[in-house]
């Protein structure tokens, strides 16, 4: 039996790809939506990656769009 559609590995790999050209790319304003990847992707497969790496890359992430936010840029 086939999964449903946007379930598997071909669209878990798609938003990763995503997540990753919105680092890339520094596009601030979509890095809660990657925080927010990177929380469920280590709920699902918490061995994936270590759990202090997990955590410092989150913290970076919203350490940024903190400072995004108070710097008054748009």
């Amino acid at each position: 039996m086939a999964p449903p559609p946007g379930v598997g590995p071909a669209s878990l790999r798609f938003a990763a790809a995503a997540s990753w050209l919105v680092v890339r790319r520094r596009r601030v304003e979509h890095f809660p939506k990657v925080v927010e990847f990177l929380q469920s992707l280590r709920a699902a497969a918490p061995g994936l990656v270590c759990y202090r790496h997990h955590e410092r890359l989150c913290m970076s992430l919203k350490a940024k769009v903190l400072e995004r936010r108070t710097s008054g840029w748009d």
